[in-house]
């Protein structure tokens, strides 16, 4: 396995103890990738993120009917209390609720320590994922920087050489206006007449 690249030293320490948002769902942090594409290490991130994503609603869904069906189971027991006989025996109906109530309260709980596990995971790969998306965001700039320096010192340089070329155009437009003025003067308009029809405009 390669060295672990490390940007900022101490980076990983500094993040630790502060909460961060769930990346995969801020839209903002999907367009830090140009074009849509990403570091390997931060798909296989992204996608175990989704995948407890998806398991947590599960988990979710299923403690929200589960409470709702014991709450139903309870209000069933209450209702039908007087079902008990009088050596205080319960009927079948009361026993089976309670054996519910009993199923469902172990679920519950099993459930509760999955989902607990789960969001610890997923806060885990998250913290993962921040640290991933710092490393490539500062090799961007890292990059950005020396391209911005090395653009600076080339448009410098053809600043500069533009001022040249300027300067040059200039001095051959002044040299060429003095040589069409000196023969103008001496061999005049008539014998210059060919010339005029194309230097004309350039030089008078």
């Amino acid at each position: 396995m390669g060295k672990k690249k490390n940007t900022m030293p101490g980076f990983e320490q500094m993040l630790h103890g502060k909460k961060i948002p769930l990346l995969i769902l801020d839209q903002k942090w999907h367009q830090l990738f140009l074009d849509g594409v990403k570091p390997k290490e931060v798909e296989r991130l992204e996608q175990k993120l989704n995948k407890a994503l998806a398991t947590q609603g599960k988990y979710t869904q299923e403690l929200k009917e589960m409470k709702v069906l014991k709450k139903k189971l309870m209000k069933n027991i209450v209702v039908n209390m007087d079902e008990i006989g009088e050596r205080g025996q319960e009927t079948g109906r009361l026993q089976e609720d309670r054996r519910l109530i009993t199923e469902i309260n172990d679920k519950t709980e099993r459930n509760e320590e999955l989902l607990q596990a789960l969001e610890d995971e997923m806060e885990e790969n998250n913290f993962r994922l921040m640290v991933e998306t710092m490393e490539y965001c500062y090799r961007i700039m890292n990059s950005n920087k020396a391209e911005r320096e090395q653009l600076i010192i080339r448009i410098a340089q053809m600043r500069t050489e533009l001022k040249s070329k300027i300067y040059r155009r200039e001095a051959i437009e002044e040299q060429s206006r003095g040589i069409y003025a000196y023969l103008h003067d001496i061999f005049g308009p008539r014998v210059l007449e060919t010339f005029d029809l194309k230097y004309e405009d350039e030089y008078t």
